[in-house]
């Protein structure tokens, strides 16, 4: 992120904002809320549209990339998971394939392999509205899993979550060896398991 800068009305949200994310880490954005952690993450989408700035991805400035470009590149998981449709689990995951490269493995092999690497083989078939929020975050992190990107940005992916959850992803993702940028409110949290702490000014 070079010199983002975000503005609503005669708001300015982000002002100057500079933050690098090291391959392979884990980098954290900590902050009170409304200091604008989410919107500098949502920039990288087009959300919350630039006043000024430019994003890098892997060496390409992701405002000349097109949406499809991007998905094959990064993954996301924001602070939301409602969802009107009665869609399975499956469902759900098999979005992240649209995109995908193909390859020779099945998409129903893809789906499965992420579902047991974050542990939910056990929502197999069931309808996404029928979970609770800490179980839908999990399918929609399982999502951004089987979209095959190395590169995933979280916005508060612990909400709803409890601590074993907690603990179990933070855990995942550490060894999981992509780069993360990961939007989080619990500091304990946050000093244990980032590699590298940006804080966010109110």
């Amino acid at each position: 992120f070079e010199n983002i800068h975000v503005q609503y009305g005669r708001k300015e949200i982000l002002h100057g904002v500079d933050l690098s994310v090291e391959k392979g880490k884990i980098t954290g954005i900590v902050g009170p809320n409304g200091c604008g952690k989410s919107t500098l993450v949502k920039t990288v989408f087009g959300i919350a549209p630039m006043k000024e700035g430019k994003i890098i991805l892997e060496g390409q400035d992701t405002g000349k990339m097109t949406r499809k470009e991007l998905s094959e590149k990064l993954g996301y998981v924001g602070q939301e998971t409602a969802c009107v449709f009665d869609f399975t689990v499956e469902d759900i995951i098999g979005m992240a394939l649209y995109n995908r490269k193909k390859e020779k493995t099945s998409s129903k092999e893809i789906i499965r392999h992420a579902m047991e690497e974050l542990k939910i083989t056990d929502f197999s078939g069931r309808n996404i509205q029928t979970l609770s929020g800490g179980e839908r975050k999990m399918v929609f992190l399982a999502r951004a899993v089987a979209q095959g990107v190395d590169t995933i940005i979280l916005d508060e992916p612990t909400n709803h979550l409890d601590i074993c959850h907690q603990l179990f992803l933070l855990n995942y993702l550490k060894q999981s060896g992509k780069t993360i940028l990961i939007v989080i409110h619990d500091l304990r949290l946050a000093s244990y398991y980032l590699s590298l702490i940006h804080i966010s000014e109110p």
